[in-house]
């Protein structure tokens, strides 16, 4: 029944009408709503912090607060940014990335983006538009969790965090030697958002590791999952309670092209559809990586079909995969054998939040919200209690990176190179 509802109504409505909805899960994987944390910086009790200074979001619903963040952003202007074809030696083929070069010696800063990113998405080119502007150096791809990734590094099954993070050194590494790069980095700055904050988080703890092949000197996290299983056990859950309450032909009517309400109107959607929204979204791609890493890596894990339709079959069983199936029956048995694991927390528990905050360098900060519809509220409230304050800047709400496109975080991310004590008010930041 499953099949049959996806077959018809996902070739045309998935390739037509749905595709042109914001693809959300560029933000990184999807659990459950909570109300919001608090009306102000002080909200979440005690002192307020002192960095939230400027701080202001208007959306109390964290679910509508993440889509109307990301339906915010308009295209935005980016200024001589360039798609270079990049040999990355540890790669099977080259990796399309994009970059901004100054016309003299500046900083570098890599934007990491969510697990759905995309460098020619609105979201995927706001930071670097506002970076280059500044005068920085910039270096940005694709998603490393995209299908496509899997076909161009050959690393291994998708889902890693560790090693794709280490496939993300390596692109670091092999952009700097280029000849146009060559010598004209006066700093590195690492910049995550969701799944890639993660992977920035694992950078951070192997440059202070001594294991990179270059020095970074900052690194902001942005809204990093605080369990990513769990995130994603939430998006199953989303998927079979509320996605098929409507067809997706309903979900893109309703949500399709949406302007986002003032902040002080009624949120037009019922928390139900929000999710099923995002969850669809997110299955849909989900289901071609399932897709290629079975193909690639020869796992053999969807049934055939006939020389007709063996491709077609293979994509429809695809679909009905969700995140839980694919880390336990085709991540974990994969890394099991490869890297001599366990059991499935050997994967994923070393990239919870508050493993990846420890051993961090000192210029590490992570920022996050605490009604982040992405995380179980009770991962996050013993986050917050054990969480390094230093490290770690907890907004009072803001959803999931609902916040990217405000005044307080451009100019949080262009005093990146600051240090621990960053000026976060919303006034401009000044040059690099």
């Amino acid at each position: 029944m499953v099949v049959a509802e996806v077959g018809k109504a996902g070739r045309k409505a998935r390739r037509g009408v749905l595709f042109s909805l914001p693809i959300l899960v560029t933000m990184a994987l999807l659990p459950c709503a909570r109300a919001a944390a608090g009306e102000s910086a002080g909200a979440a009790g005690g002192a307020a912090d002192p960095r939230l200074a400027g701080y202001s979001f208007g959306y109390a619903n964290p679910l509508y607060a993440t889509i109307a963040g990301y339906l915010s952003i308009k295209e935005p202007e980016l200024k001589d940014q360039k798609s270079i074809k990049l040999k990355v030696p540890s790669f099977k083929k080259k990796i399309q990335v994009k970059a901004i070069l100054q016309p003299s010696d500046a900083p570098l800063v890599v934007v990491l983006l969510g697990v759905d990113g995309r460098t020619d998405s609105p979201f995927g080119k706001l930071w670097p538009s506002w970076l280059g502007d500044a005068g920085y150096h910039v270096l940005t791809f694709d998603s490393t969790f995209l299908s496509g990734f899997v076909d161009i590094s050959g690393h291994g099954v998708t889902g890693n965090v560790r090693v794709e993070a280490e496939c993300v050194r390596d692109i670091i590494a092999a952009f700097l030697d280029l000849p146009e790069v060559r010598g004209k980095v006066q700093k590195i700055g690492i910049v995550g958002m969701s799944y890639g904050g993660l992977e920035a988080l694992v950078l951070g703890q192997l440059a202070a590791a001594g294991k990179l092949p270059f020095k970074v000197e900052a690194l902001q996290s942005y809204s990093p999952p605080v369990n990513l299983q769990k995130t994603g056990e939430l998006l199953d859950k989303w998927h079979r309670e509320d996605r098929w309450q409507y067809t997706l032909v309903e979900l893109a009517d309703k949500l399709s092209g949406h302007k986002p309400v003032a902040p002080d109107n009624p949120v037009p959607f019922d928390d139900s559809i929000m999710r099923a929204g995002i969850a669809a979204l997110f299955r849909l791609s989900l289901a071609d990586v399932v897709l290629r890493n079975n193909e690639v890596y020869k796992l053999g894990l969807l049934p055939k079909g006939n020389e007709f339709d063996d491709q077609y079959v293979k994509q429809e069983y695809a679909k009905l995969w969700g995140y839980t199936e694919f880390m336990n029956d085709m991540a974990f048995p994969y890394w099991e054998k490869k890297a001599d694991l366990h059991s499935l927390s050997d994967l994923t528990g070393p990239i919870e939040l508050s493993r990846l905050v420890e051993n961090q360098p000192p210029y590490t900060l992570a920022i996050i919200a605490e009604d982040d519809p992405f995380n179980m509220p009770e991962d996050m409230a013993a986050f917050r209690k054990t969480a390094p304050k230093q490290e770690v800047i907890f907004l009072p709400r803001g959803g999931h990176l609902g916040y990217a496109n405000e005044p307080w975080t451009r100019a949080l991310l262009l005093s990146l190179f600051k240090g621990a004590e960053r000026q976060t008010s919303a006034a401009p930041a000044p040059k690099p």
